[in-house]
């Protein structure tokens, strides 16, 4: 039988060192960028397609929002996204196809959205006396909430993901749905 140890070496180290540090600030930027979206009137529910039911977001909102999020992506990336996809064919930015690109805005969205209805639903469990300002533990519901928004998340970064009796789009937004029944947003 092989061995199947890991390889304890510099390189494993310094992997795991600067994945944490990559870990860590990306944490505290997040964390800043959501109290500037916050100080900016931004709810979690602005980060819902209008068309939802749920939504609060409106139509210059919705087109303000993607449009800053796509201009964030490579030059190359959004070249290819302003074509059709006849013309886009299979062309690919950094291994990636347009379809993928087409879809990065709304898994961005759906992250900027978790982590909004985070921060709502911690202010609203202080004000009901339901946990304390300086509380670190997670409630079962906001650990469901996040999964079903990973689960949202990873299908939208997939190449393909294939349903046999539903399409990906309508299978992601019932998970949505779900998550959103969790705190009702």
């Amino acid at each position: 039988m092989a061995d199947k140890f890991a390889k304890l070496n510099e390189q494993s180290h310094i992997a795991l060192r600067d994945w944490a540090k990559d870990t860590y600030r990306q944490d505290l930027t997040k964390t800043k960028r959501v109290d500037i979206l916050i100080a900016a009137g931004w709810t979690s529910t602005m980060c819902v397609s209008p068309k939802s039911d749920i939504s609060t977001a409106t139509e210059a909102s919705w087109k303000f929002a993607k449009n800053a999020i796509n201009s964030g992506f490579p030059k190359a990336a959004q070249d290819l996204m302003s074509v059709s996809a006849k013309v886009a064919g299979d062309k690919t930015v950094q291994g990636q196809t347009r379809a993928y690109w087409m879809r990065q805005a709304n898994a961005v969205l759906a992250d900027i959205k978790g982590q909004l209805a985070r921060r709502e639903q911690i202010a609203a469990d202080i004000a009901s006396g339901k946990q304390d300002a300086d509380a670190r533990t997670r409630t079962p519901e906001d650990i469901t909430y996040e999964a079903l928004l990973d689960c949202v998340s990873r299908i939208q970064k997939a190449e393909k993901f294939d349903l046999h009796e539903m399409d990906a789009d309508d299978f992601c937004q019932a998970l949505n749905d779900l998550a959103n029944k969790i705190y009702r947003v």
